[in-house]
């Protein structure tokens, strides 16, 4: 039951952010439920700060600054986010140091990982990471220090950002909220997060971006850095993307993974 209500409150999430409101009586036929539920689960939703209730539905409860929880985000875009993780570690050479950011993408990346055995030493900025790369004695572990960021935990402040800036990394897996060529810049949502994937990229020779296809042409809260320090971007488009096309024009390589089908 409670795998069911987090599919649901995961679909609701989508589909504001891809319209901005949702209509209840749509969402109580499109996920098959009574309106009484989906009232529910908009007010669980509401209690947790994500959406705003309106009447009729629900809109989204955000600005450039806002990021769903960890747990809502890893079960979106699943098979996207696999395709994208495959594409990444056939990107990383074995006995490579990699500095891997936090985050949804991160850890399918480091299950991928794992499931190969690559021989690397990794140094993520997640716990979830951390918990999945420490069980495979193949993989070379180390932990940053920094504070503990709750929910997401990841790390962020100064002493995380001091280990990246301070040791060289051969590929840097840093994913943002947004890739806009217009302004050739990449952003996060706050700004602690964003210094912390800046201190990855200035360290790296190697700078892998992932992207999913709502990042393409978006602008967060915060600057990341200029897109001239991007060696790679990895998306789940496959087709044809203005700010892919910018990106290949920049001489910036794009990596399209394909989810299974």
């Amino acid at each position: 039951m409670a795998g069911k209500r987090q599919r649901r409150l995961q679909r609701i999430i989508e589909l504001l952010e891809q319209h901005g409101r949702v209509e209840t009586a749509a969402l109580s036929q499109e996920l098959e439920v009574t309106e009484l539920t989906i009232r529910r689960d908009i007010e669980h939703l509401d209690a947790e700060g994500i959406v705003r209730r309106v009447y009729g539905g629900a809109v989204l409860n955000a600005g450039r600054s806002f990021e769903p929880p960890f747990a809502m985000r890893l079960n979106a875009n699943v098979e996207g986010k696999k395709a994208i993780a495959k594409a990444v570690v056939d990107l990383i050479p074995r006995g490579a140091n990699v500095a891997i950011d936090f985050g949804t993408k991160a850890y399918y990346i480091a299950l991928e990982m794992r499931r190969r055995h690559l021989q690397v030493l990794a140094a993520p900025s997640s716990v979830q990471v951390l918990e999945v790369l420490g069980q495979d004695p193949d993989i070379r572990v180390i932990v940053p220090g920094g504070d503990l960021k709750p929910g997401e935990l990841s790390l962020h402040g100064s002493a995380a950002e001091q280990f990246f800036r301070e040791r060289r990394w051969d590929v840097a897996i840093v994913g943002v909220a947004g890739i806009n060529v217009e302004t050739n810049v990449m952003t996060d949502y706050n700004e602690s997060d964003a210094r912390l994937k800046a201190a990855m990229v200035g360290a790296a020779d190697r700078v892998v971006v992932l992207a999913e296809s709502r990042h393409l042409g978006a602008q967060s809260f915060s600057p990341v850095g200029s897109l001239d320090t991007v060696t790679t971007v990895v998306t789940d488009v496959s087709g044809g993307h203005e700010t892919l096309t910018g990106l290949e024009g920049r001489g910036i390589e794009v990596v399209r993974a394909r989810a299974a089908r």
